[in-house]
């Protein structure tokens, strides 16, 4: 009953990753690897999140050091630089695929209006980078108190 989807599945999947790799081809590294938002060859990936309080940008560099990174603020966006190290193991070897990025790199975060740039923190654990970046005290939603009359 189901053997005509079973040989149905296999030659479409298969034109469309052909379709898919010829895009590649043409139009290079333009667009997205996958469902991501980065764009393909981006490092690190960065999550940023928003509270009532602060900005909070979560940098995901597996394999780095705080000293490895290098952090600026200015006119609203957050720039970030650094340098990943070659693998240890890659003298010598003949490569089929190598998915691990070496080398330097930079990614600039725009950021919304309102941010303290005098009250940014950052703290390095386990290969995320998190960055608070506390919002001005005229931007933070005030409550009112209603008094009776």
């Amino acid at each position: 009953m189901f053997g005509d989807l079973a040989r149905f599945d296999v030659p479409v999947f298969n034109e469309l990753s052909r379709a898919l790799r010829l895009m590649d081809e043409a139009f290079g590294d333009f667009g997205s690897a996958d469902l991501r938002s980065a764009p393909r060859g981006t490092f690190p990936y960065v999550n940023v999140g928003e509270t009532e309080d602060a900005v909070n940008v979560y940098v995901f560099a597996p394999g780095l050091s705080k000293d490895d990174l290098e952090l600026t603020i200015e006119n609203n966006t957050l720039f970030l630089a650094g340098k990943r190290q070659p693998a240890s193991d890659a003298e010598g070897r003949t490569y089929y695929r190598r998915e691990r990025f070496a080398g330097e790199f930079n990614r600039a975060i725009r950021l919304p209006e309102g941010i303290d740039a005098d009250k940014v923190q950052a703290q390095m654990q386990d290969g995320v980078l998190n960055i608070r970046l506390e919002k001005a005290a005229e931007q933070r939603p005030r409550r009112i108190e209603i008094k009776a009359a």
